[in-house]
C-alpha cells in the first residue's frame, strides 16, 4: 500500500522551549492542592458539568471502597481524631446555622483527609457565624441566613478550636480579636462553597454520595425517627420553624431506595439503625423528605468544601 508523504513538523527541544515548560510547570499543583491554602482570596466552585463529572467519579470510588467506611462517624474513629468538643455537639443558642455549617464542612473534610493525608481541623463554632451576623464585625445572637454565612466563611475562613478552646458561645465572641493570629489561621481554612442549582434531593444526593456535606435551611425538620424496612432510621415526627441542618452522607437501602443522612444539633434524639448502633444526632431522609423541606427562604443550600490548611 502506498502512503502519502507528509512533512514532519516536530523539532528537538531547545533551551527556549525548555524555558516554556519550566514556566508552565512552576504553576502546576497536585490535584489534592484544591484543598490547600493557595491564597487568601474567596473561592467558589460552580455546579456545572465538570463538577458533576468529578463528583460522580468520587462517588464511584467511595462505592468501590465501601460506603460504610466513609460515613463521617466511622471516619472520625479511623482517622484517630480526638477533638476537644468530640465528634458532634449540641447548640447553646440560636446558632443552628453555625452547627449545620460545621457539620457539613466536617463531613467534607473527613473524606478529603483520607485522600490528602492531612489531619482535619476542628473549628470553633459560632465565630464566623457572629461575623456573618454583623456583616464583618462579630455580633453574636440568634439567627443567621445561609448566604452571609457562606460568604464570610469563604472570605474570613473557619476559626480554629485551638485558638478558642471548648465551645462556649459567649466566650468565643468575647475572645475574638480582629487582625490577630486567629484571623490569620482562619484564612488557611476558608470555605469553598458550591451552591446547589435547586434545593432538590438529586443535587443533595449527588454531593453527599461524593463524600461532601451540604448545608441546608428549612421551615421544617425531623425531630424523631424510627427504622424502616431497609433498617434505616427515617423521620417519625417533624417540627416547624426556621432551622439549619447538615447532610453528611448518602446511602442506598436494600430496597434500592436512596437516602441522604441528616445531622442536627439538638442532642442525640434519633433512633439507632443499621448504620449506627447508637442513638444518633440525626436520621436518613428520602426524596419525599427533602421535597418537604425544600426552600430558599433562608438562603441558598450549598456544598461546604474547605481548604485543609
Amino acid at each position: 500500500m502506498r502512503h502519502q508523504h507528509f512533512i514532519d513538523g516536530l523539532t528537538e527541544t531547545t533551551e527556549e522551549d525548555q524555558q516554556c515548560y519550566d514556566l508552565c510547570f512552576s504553576s502546576a499543583v497536585p490535584f489534592t492542592a484544591h484543598w490547600e491554602n493557595l491564597d487568601d482570596g474567596m473561592k467558589v466552585f460552580q455546579w456545572d458539568a465538570a463538577w458533576e463529572k468529578y463528583i460522580k467519579h468520587r462517588a464511584d470510588l467511595i462505592d468501590h471502597e465501601g460506603r460504610e467506611k466513609y460515613l463521617p462517624w466511622n471516619l472520625y474513629r479511623s482517622l484517630g481524631l480526638n477533638w476537644v468538643d468530640g465528634y458532634a455537639k449540641t447548640q447553646g443558642s440560636g446558632d443552628c446555622a453555625s452547627f449545620a455549617h460545621f457539620n457539613a464542612t466536617k463531613a467534607s473534610n473527613y473524606v478529603n483527609a483520607m485522600q490528602t493525608g492531612k489531619v482535619p481541623r476542628e473549628f470553633a463554632l459560632s465565630v464566623v457565624y457572629a461575623i456573618a451576623r454583623g456583616n464583618g464585625r462579630a455580633k453574636f445572637g440568634s439567627g443567621c441566613n445561609l448566604n452571609p454565612l457562606s460568604k464570610w466563611s469563604a472570605t474570613k475562613g473557619n476559626y480554629w478550636t485551638s485558638d478558642f478552646g471548648k465551645y462556649d458561645v459567649g466566650r468565643y465572641v468575647r475572645n475574638y480579636k480582629s487582625g490577630s493570629q486567629q484571623d490569620a489561621n482562619a484564612l488557611k481554612t476558608q470555605t469553598i462553597p458550591v451552591y446547589l442549582p435547586e434545593p432538590t434531593f438529586d443535587y443533595c444526593y449527588a454531593a453527599c454520595a461524593a463524600g461532601f456535606g451540604v448545608h441546608i435551611g428549612s421551615h421544617t425538620y425531623p425531630v424523631a425517627s424510627v427504622p424502616n424496612g431497609d433498617g434505616i432510621a427515617t423521620p417519625s415526627a417533624w417540627r416547624n420553624g426556621g432551622h439549619a441542618v447538615a447532610l453528611v452522607g448518602a446511602w442506598k437501602g436494600k430496597s434500592g431506595k436512596r437516602y441522604v443522612i441528616m445531622e442536627n444539633s439538638h442532642l442525640q434524639n434519633y433512633a439507632a439503625d443499621l448504620l449506627n448502633p447508637n442513638k444518633q444526632w440525626g436520621c436518613c431522609l428520602g426524596e419525599e423528605d427533602i421535597k418537604r423541606m425544600a426552600t430558599t427562604r433562608y438562603g441558598i443550600w450549598y456544598v461546604a468544601l474547605c481548604e485543609m490548611g
